[in-house]
């Protein structure tokens, strides 16, 4: 089977139009019948049974999924086929082994009748460290249980990340433990000994203890001076630091800077991602001073304050920094042609969503003249507009760029004769696009499946 046609059917299997005939037929292709299982919602019995007929341990993890139904999972479970029937237990199991973090569901639903009470105590550390890493809803009691745990591994997991700050009457002694200390040294209250341990300690170490509230003036000045550029990028983010040493501490750095790939480079990154927690909590005439803060992570965050004045939010629409500006033209009552402006001088934030396309006030005749930008980029952006007229996805489906045209394939008003060409395209991409698209006709689909021979 040619490359073009096996990708065509692919996209197939994913396409919520795809009839019941049509989706049995595509099991007897492995990489469809793969793509059925995790797209497909609630499938009818005889989809299922030709999928699990197949004997494939992937597709069955894909099933036994709370997006099918429950018929469907207990015959999953009854299934003869042990590789079949142990398909997600043995995947959450390896995952575990790895060391990767397993979803709250997905471990409840390992851990059985038991729950994930009853894996927190069981014998093997790994398990109960999984528990401890992953559940963050867990009664208070049973994290104090496994923030004392034997285990190293079981204390830190369930220490840190996602978990909220551990009891306050536990600091002490999760700072004098090797395992707990990095997890809780950006919070817990400190000690003059683990004040000490943390600024001896590694950078991870001494960058989190920079940022702790309770950190003694002194220590936080000899760390203002740390031969790392990123425990000192972290004291930045100190709200006792004066504004003028903040200042100097930041420009230093930026003289430091000598390629993109530098440790002072990586450091510097923090304040692109990283927001002072304290500012929001500061009173507006103080949070406004923020706003041309040279240091980018004061100025954003003082510009998703909901209390800006209007025209100070007039003034921000258009400042130097694009983050600062799309930050503010996330508010509720931006003008239109803020919010065009925006997207067609700068495309939208690969980092957040909803992006400004879809904010109420974005005009939707902005959307075709996206279609003719110069940037490809913001021109796929114009297949956001559900209502997008036909010469205009027309055109987007003759574009240069394959993302472009896969995107276009993927629009619910693309003419069925548009789409029939899009099927050929020397792009895999696009041909999946355009073989998973509602609009494509089901006697096309059936047709596809004779070609190939199914």
């Amino acid at each position: 089977m040619a490359d073009g046609l096996h990708r065509v059917l692919v996209g197939m299997a994913a396409n919520p139009a795809a009839p019941l005939d049509v989706l049995v037929r595509l099991t007897a292709v492995r990489a469809a019948a793969v793509e059925i299982a995790w797209r497909q919602r609630d499938l009818p019995d005889t989809v299922v049974e030709r999928l699990l007929d197949i004997g494939d341990p992937t597709i069955a993890l894909a099933l036994d999924s709370p997006s099918q139904s429950e018929t469907t999972r207990q015959r999953i479970a009854a299934y003869p086929d042990v590789e079949v029937r142990c398909a997600r237990s043995r995947f959450v199991e390896r995952s575990i082994r790895a060391g990767t973090r397993v979803m709250p569901d997905d471990l409840a639903g390992y851990a059985g009748p038991s729950g994930l009470a009853g894996l927190a105590h069981h014998e093997d550390p790994v398990l109960r460290a999984a528990v401890a890493g992953t559940w963050d809803a867990m009664p208070v009691a049973l994290r104090r249980e496994l923030l004392a745990d034997p285990d190293p591994r079981v204390r830190k997991a369930a220490a840190g990340f996602p978990h909220p700050p551990a009891p306050a009457d536990m600091h002490a002694g999760l700072l004098a433990d090797d395992a707990t200390r990095g997890e809780v040294a950006s919070y817990a209250t400190l000690t003059a000994q683990a004040v000490r341990e943390c600024s001896a300690g590694d950078e991870e170490l001494r960058a989190e203890v920079a940022i702790n509230p309770t950190l003694p003036a002194e220590a936080r000045d000899r760390l203002a001076e740390d031969p790392s550029p990123y425990v000192r990028s972290h004291v930045l983010l100190r709200e006792d630091l004066p504004e003028d040493r903040r200042r100097r501490l930041h420009a230093g750095l930026l003289a430091e800077r000598e390629d993109a790939f530098g440790e002072v480079t990586i450091a510097l990154t923090v304040l692109d991602h990283v927001e002072p927690s304290w500012l929001p909590a500061w009173p507006l005439a103080e949070r406004i001073t923020y706003l041309d803060s040279p240091i980018p992570c004061f100025r954003r965050c003082a510009a998703r304050s909901a209390d800006l004045p209007a025209d100070v939010v007039r003034r921000l629409h258009t400042h130097e920094d694009v983050e600062v500006r799309r930050i503010v033209a996330r508010r509720a009552d931006t003008p239109g042609d803020v919010l065009e402006r925006l997207v067609s001088e700068h495309g939208e934030s690969p980092k957040e969503r909803p992006g400004h396309t879809e904010h109420p006030n974005f005009p939707a005749e902005a959307f075709a003249g996206l279609a003719k930008a110069d940037d490809p980029r913001q021109r796929v952006l114009a297949t956001e507009d559900p209502e997008l007229p036909a010469d205009v996805i027309a055109a987007l489906a003759r574009d240069t760029e394959a993302f472009v045209r896969a995107a276009a394939a993927r629009h619910r008003r693309i003419p069925v004769p548009l789409l029939e060409i899009l099927l050929t395209d020397d792009s895999l991409d696009v041909v999946k696009a355009a073989g998973g698209n509602p609009a494509l006709p089901a006697d096309r689909m059936r047709a596809l499946l004779d070609r190939a021979g199914l």
